[in-house]
């Protein structure tokens, strides 16, 4: 799995890329906890590079949505190819997670203005 980190005015982004299997929920873990210290209101996670998620990366998921509305937060999954969709409309998590396109997700929350890379997240963990 390849995680990339951005903030795009006031949305913290993590790119998922690859699998998301058990070998990688606690570097996700590890790094979205690191995300949500300073309580941003808007986490998305841009799914569109990611080829597989396994029960364990579902978790993490589910996991991360808990943590983040305890702190009155929203997280966001992004551009989910149609295969991993699906996993998440069988198990009925569609009708928990915010699941946007793209499109509709650059058109609803980014702002034309964007921050810095955060990718310095990274080398700390």
């Amino acid at each position: 799995m390849e995680l990339k980190l951005n903030t795009t005015g006031k949305i913290k982004t993590i790119e998922i890329a690859g699998k998301f299997d058990i070998e990688s929920t606690e570097e996700f873990e590890s790094i979205f906890a690191k995300l949500i210290e300073p309580n941003p209101n808007v986490v998305s996670i841009e799914m569109s590079r990611l080829d597989y998620i396994d029960s364990s990366g579902i978790g993490s998921l589910i996991k991360s949505l808990n943590s983040l509305k305890n702190k009155k937060g929203k997280l966001i999954l992004v551009g989910m190819k149609p295969m991993i969709q699906n996993v998440f409309k069988l198990a009925k998590l569609d009708m928990f997670f915010e699941i946007m396109n793209v499109t509709d997700f650059q058109a609803k929350y980014v702002a034309d203005d964007s921050d810095s890379d955060i990718d310095d997240l990274l080398k700390r963990s």
